[in-house]
């Protein structure tokens, strides 16, 4: 069925109007203390040396958008088979490359959502290299869209950290492909009860002393490193960052101007600065899914090198008692963005509730056609346009803990790639052609969905 972005859409976008870089300067930069910065930002995987490369492709003389904020104009991105393999002005070109010209076009990294659903992966519940489709319809829908990976989760830990996940991507046609990164994320739920918070802090302080135990045996020769106790096996995967922890509400529902209904105010700041107090036992950033209020405690999040999986359109009434610092806040990506908290946007949940994911829900509020008009509400709400863009590449990938593949266009970095007619966050903009993994998978004149629409 042949696609259209409707006049409707249209005319809402086109009063968004994209605030210059440094548009979120009114809300201050305030500093995270030292001792509470992030953990370095891990570095792209290294290509193995003498490595054979089968097929070079250079993209030539576009506009590079980074994904870290970065624009590198005229410039030519060089992959080695899957890779990225070289960024410049002046690189060598490969003898017998694949030359793409994207002479007076932009050139981004593929999108990589933190919530998403269909695409060729399974619902919840299942292995994800069981039920995947690397012919699944909506996969082409994806990338004509921008998306070149998703977090995919199964499960969900409760009280404690749990479930499944891993990092899809959309390689049409390529089974092998899909599957970019497993078991990156674990995540669990607030409130916690007293006694659950009791038990948490017990598991971590055991998690504590097997990493003592475990260092010293590994200073012993011929010492064994002991068995972790049991229950703290996803708290030490989280504890080492092998696997980032997200933080969800499970209580109430959300209020909705106009529907009636009463429900909570969804994941508020009392939830929040549990989920702070979580990340400092820890000592870790965690991930806040879809927080309402972080936008009144920012420090505080940024204190703990926490992030935020943001709903930029989604809107919540205030409390009537306190109406300057409760509710939900357009602005709220961009104060976290100034406090120094990475932020990844997302679909509102639709109407009648359920998950705020991209997919085919449309009219819903989860149409997979434009995921980057929830970044572009972040920029509404005064959030620096290239900073925007980071809540679908770099930021996001972060939050996913696939970051060393995706997000970025770097050297080392998996090849998948997006190159566009205009700004990634205009509404007018189309992708023209979508590589994952170095291949070509989606060009917008093979495709049904836009092809008969010329800027």
């Amino acid at each position: 069925m042949m696609m259209h972005r409707t006049t409707v859409l249209a005319a809402a976008l086109a009063a968004l109007t994209l605030a210059p870089d440094g548009s979120a300067q009114r809300f201050g930069r305030r500093g995270r203390p030292p001792e509470a910065q992030p953990q370095a930002a891990p570095q792209p995987e290294k290509p193995a040396e003498n490595k054979k490369v089968e097929s070079w492709t250079v993209i030539q003389g576009g506009d590079v958008h980074v994904g870290d904020g970065t624009v590198l104009r005229r410039t030519h991105v060089v992959l080695a088979d899957d890779k990225i393999h070289a960024v410049g002005q002046e690189v060598e070109i490969p003898e017998g490359a694949t030359i793409v010209d994207a002479t007076g076009k932009v050139v981004a990294p593929g999108f990589c959502l933190p919530m998403a659903s269909g695409f060729g992966a399974p619902g919840g519940g299942s292995d994800v290299r069981e039920g995947l489709n690397p012919f699944d319809p909506t996969i082409k829908m994806g990338l004509a869209a921008g998306i070149t990976s998703f977090l995919w989760t199964s499960g969900s830990g409760a009280g404690t950290p749990g479930g499944n996940s891993a990092v899809v991507k959309l390689a049409y046609g390529d089974l092998d492909g899909m599957v970019c990164v497993e078991n990156t994320t674990a995540s669990m739920r607030m409130p916690l009860s007293a006694q659950d918070l009791s038990k948490f802090r017990d598991l971590v302080e055991q998690a504590r002393k097997h990493q003592d135990a475990v260092k010293e045996a590994a200073s012993k020769p011929d010492t064994k490193a002991p068995a972790a106790p049991k229950g703290t096996e996803e708290i030490l995967k989280v504890m080492s960052g092998e696997k980032r922890l997200w933080i969800a509400s499970g209580g109430g529902g959300f209020r909705f101007p106009g529907m009636g209904g009463s429900g909570s105010r969804g994941f508020d700041q009392t939830q929040i600065r549990q989920a702070m107090e979580i990340a400092s036992l820890l000592g870790v950033g965690v991930v806040l899914d879809r927080p309402i209020e972080a936008w009144a405690i920012a420090d505080e999040v940024a204190a703990t090198g926490s992030m935020a999986v943001v709903s930029p359109r989604q809107r919540v009434e205030n409390d009537e008692a306190a109406p300057d610092t409760t509710g939900s806040n357009i602005a709220q990506s961009a104060i976290l963005h100034a406090a120094g908290v990475p932020v990844a946007v997302t679909t509102p949940s639709g109407r009648f509730g359920g998950s705020p994911s991209i997919g085919t829900g449309g009219i819903m509020g989860q149409d997979l056609n434009t995921p980057h008009v929830d970044a572009a509400f972040a920029v509404r709400g005064g959030m620096p346009n290239r900073a925007a863009l980071r809540t679908l590449t770099l930021d996001s990938a972060k939050i996913a803990n696939a970051d060393r593949r995706v997000g970025s266009i770097e050297a080392g970095k998996d090849a998948d790639i997006l190159i566009l007619d205009g700004d990634p966050l205009h509404y007018k903009t189309f992708v023209e052609t979508a590589l994952v993994n170095g291949k070509v998978v989606y060009r917008k004149d093979d495709e049904p969905f836009y092809r008969h629409i010329r800027r």
